[in-house]
């Protein structure tokens, strides 16, 4: 007999999502305006600028635009952020408009922290055993444009790594979340084929996460396994097409269902381990979720072999072990890395403070299996 439900539905503080090709030269101006912006600033990489999208970004905003920040980094280093925010202040700032991947999306996360909070931007870290940090002083809002299949836009999270330790660490504010998201497939065809599949397959790896929370319910079940069905179908055609506006956009609206729930029912051993090789080894998340799923879903599966078996099911596959071969053959069919040791990542690496770290991050905390320093070795020994 089925236990009854009982928890609590979680509702993103966000305004909305604007999505298809073109919507970003359409809705930006009136985007800025109905969250109070007159001055609004672009934060990007340098690619994007390379690309010359800041630009029309900064073309469409018209008067409104206060400047360009194109300095950002991969895994958000501090010194990044603190540069990001003095330019932000110096332009006046009242909106700022991120225009990238999760990077930049953290980024500019954490530059609404400062501009809103002051101060040193390490005394605002979540820390465990210590108390959370006072956050309540009002945030610039954010307007978040992925080029990437970033999900960073949906949670309210700023990953932000020290790299005096290379570790990333977590800085938590309902305020930080987006106003608006922008899901552009005109703009999102500027992402490379080996990017958008990475950063896909990390969208596939939070499906299966959600789908394994302890607080897991029929919602969040229900918009994970249709995310899952739609990045399964759509992740090949988008990855060799770049101007599969069809196929992109699909992709983004998978993003758009599961990621709202991450804010509900928490991640797993697969985010903590992809924070933590990002942060302390360089490893893009989309690859590092990639190589770790199927390791991670092998650890859990004595515990989640039901919850696996509903997704084999909703791809038409028979078993949880079906569904795993499938997320391999995935990645190779994406022309992914399958092993760590592939991306220049040592065995002597895997040695160091990375099992501390990720044992450190929340999401080991929250996954479906207890997580040891033992079972985190046992992952990356299998990983590599």
């Amino acid at each position: 007999m089925a236990s009854a439900l009982t928890g609590r539905i979680l509702n993103p503080r966000s305004d909305g999502v604007h999505y298809g090709p073109g919507v970003a030269q359409t809705e930006l101006p009136g985007l800025v305006a109905r969250v109070g912006g007159t001055r609004a600033f672009v934060i990007t990489t340098p690619s994007v600028e390379r690309a010359g999208l800041a630009a029309d970004v900064a073309g469409w905003l018209g008067a409104s635009h206060a400047g360009t920040f194109a300095g950002s980094r991969e895994h958000t280093p501090a010194p990044v952020v603190i540069e990001a925010t003095d330019a932000a202040r110096a332009a006046g700032a009242d909106c700022l408009v991120s225009l990238g991947g999760s990077s930049v999306v953290d980024l500019t996360k954490g530059v609404a922290l400062l501009l809103g909070q002051g101060g040193d931007l390490a005394e605002y870290r979540m820390e465990r055993g210590r108390p959370r940090p006072d956050l309540s002083a009002p945030k610039v809002p954010h307007i978040a444009v992925p080029t990437t299949l970033s999900g960073a836009e949906f949670t309210a999270v700023a990953g932000i790594t020290d790299p005096d330790v290379g570790e990333k660490q977590m800085y938590l504010d309902p305020q930080l979340l987006p106003r608006w998201v922008v899901f552009d497939s005109v703009l999102a065809a500027s992402c490379p084929a080996r990017l958008w599949a990475g950063t896909g397959m990390k969208v596939v790896a939070d499906t299966i996460e959600v789908l394994c929370a302890r607080r897991a319910n029929p919602q969040t079940d229900a918009l994970a396994l249709g995310a899952l069905q739609l990045l399964v179908e759509n992740l090949g055609p988008a990855t060799a097409a770049a101007d599969d506006h069809v196929a992109r956009g699909r992709c983004q609206f998978a993003v758009a269902m599961v990621f709202p729930q991450l804010a509900a029912v928490g991640v797993g051993l697969v985010a903590a381990l992809r924070h933590q090789l990002g942060g302390g080894l360089g490893l893009p998340h989309g690859e590092a979720s990639t190589i770790v799923l199927p390791h991670v879903m092998r650890y859990n599966l004595p515990v989640a072999s039901e919850q696996y078996g509903r997704a084999a099911a909703a791809l038409g596959l028979e078993s949880p072990e079906a569904l795993i071969a499938r997320l391999e053959a995935l990645t190779a069919e994406l022309g992914l890395p399958v092993r760590l040791r592939e991306t220049g990542i040592s065995r002597d690496d895997l040695d160091g403070p990375v099992v501390d770290h990720v044992l450190n991050d929340g999401g080991s905390r929250g996954n479906i299996a207890a997580v040891d320093a033992d079972g985190v070795k046992q992952v990356l020994a299998a990983a590599w």
